[in-house]
């Protein structure tokens, strides 16, 4: 959970001082409504953000709010997929865990699949092709440069909320598991 909150810590930062950089009324009412929506105020907050020069925007505020949720919401689920495997990995064996996730993965993959379809066959039917955004759409922005770190830092925020997924969640073995149930199970199942 450590790695979560960290996660949504650096994306709140990042939020705030884009929005900031880009001249935005209030930065921090966007942070409220990341901590309280989510992938929904990314993605508005995505589709409503001021452009710098040289920066476009295709599509309609529709697609690229659903084209950014989508991805987003893909993200948050990685993240909580590593978690509950580290979760997990305190009730069994590492072999079951891999078996577990596979099975689950190959079940939920199809619906996933499906609803991700979906909403971009949804996103792709309310675009609107000929509405371009060309920056600055803020006087505030006219003539300043796009920042060369921007929208490549998410990435890294990403990356690294997945790797500390791994480094601050170690999970608890509660006091009703033993390491000797698992490495016995073999022999139980010979009898």
């Amino acid at each position: 959970m450590t790695a979560l909150l960290l996660t949504l810590a650096a994306l709140s930062i990042w939020l705030y001082q884009d929005a900031q950089r880009r001249q935005m009324n209030s930065p921090g009412a966007w942070v409220v409504l990341l901590c309280l929506l989510g992938p929904v105020a990314l993605a508005a907050y995505w589709a409503t953000r001021p452009l710098y020069q040289g920066e476009v925007r295709v599509g309609g505020r529709g697609w690229i709010m659903m084209r950014v949720f989508v991805v987003a919401v893909s993200a948050w689920a990685i993240l909580f997929a590593a978690v509950f495997s580290v979760w997990l990995s305190a009730f069994m064996p590492l072999v079951a865990i891999f078996a577990l996730f596979i099975g689950l993965g190959l079940f939920f993959a199809g619906g996933w699949v499906f609803v991700v379809a979906l909403l971009l066959l949804a996103a792709w039917l309310i675009r609107d092709g000929q509405r371009v955004e060309v920056g600055p759409t803020h006087a505030a922005l006219m003539g300043v440069p796009v920042p060369t770190y921007g929208d490549r830092l998410l990435k890294v925020i990403f990356l690294m909320g997945l790797l500390s997924v791994f480094i601050f969640t170690e999970p608890s073995h509660p006091e009703w598991i033993q390491e000797s149930e698992w490495q016995s199970m073999p022999e139980r199942l010979q009898l």
